[in-house]
């Protein structure tokens, strides 16, 4: 029973891995920002083992405040899974995070985030769920009109989770985009990374 929940622990923690996410950097206030992304994550959990590539849908959402200050919210949606550890089965695996948090614009290529983390992980023998709070910073950098680099990196008591890469505007409103994407949880020796793609929409 203990190794169950420690396994079960271990696997909740993943839920926190698609938060570092495209930095919204050039929102006027009123405006909103939509996005998804499909991340492709090779990942290991000490008590399993290497689980192969991980599959999540993640939504976010962003609205200006002002021209500097942004609400932004993230949440990640998982299809059920199973996984033996040892001779334990756990079966349908679900979880969902959600994250909410402020970004405030530094300038055009820096700015600082903050806010709170919540992952509810559901399976055969229960449920489980935890929260905390993050910290971030994110650097974006135009390379021309379509092309741009951006880096964020989120620290939590847990959670040290970085990502970066490129966004290509394929209008005035929309972009699309490609990371690289690492997650790492020493404490319940969880690491996650690989690469994923999205689209994001103003309007």
């Amino acid at each position: 029973m203990k190794k169950t929940i420690t396994t079960a622990l271990a696997l909740l923690s993943l839920a926190s891995t698609a938060f570092a996410a495209t930095p919204v950097m050039d929102l006027a206030s009123g405006q909103t920002q939509l996005g998804y992304s499909y991340d492709n994550l090779q990942t290991n959990i000490g008590t399993l083992g290497d689980l192969g590539t991980y599959h999540a849908n993640n939504y976010q959402l962003a609205y200006g405040l002002s021209d500097k200050l942004a609400l932004t919210g993230n949440y990640l949606d998982s299809g059920a899974r199973s996984f033996i550890n040892g001779t334990t089965n756990i079966d349908n695996l679900k979880f969902d995070s959600t994250a909410i948090g402020l970004q405030y614009k530094v300038n055009k290529n820096f700015a600082v985030s903050a806010g709170s983390l919540k992952s509810e992980l559901k399976y055969d023998l229960g449920t489980a769920s935890s929260s905390e709070i993050f910290g971030g910073i994110a650097y974006k950098q135009k390379f021309d009109n379509n092309l741009e680099g951006y880096a964020s990196y989120l620290k939590s008591s847990n959670v040290e989770d970085w990502k970066a890469g490129l966004t290509y505007n394929v209008g005035s409103k929309t972009s699309l985009d490609v990371g690289y994407h690492h997650y790492q949880n020493d404490g319940v020796a969880v690491s996650a990374k690989g690469v994923g793609f999205g689209v994001n929409h103003k309007f």
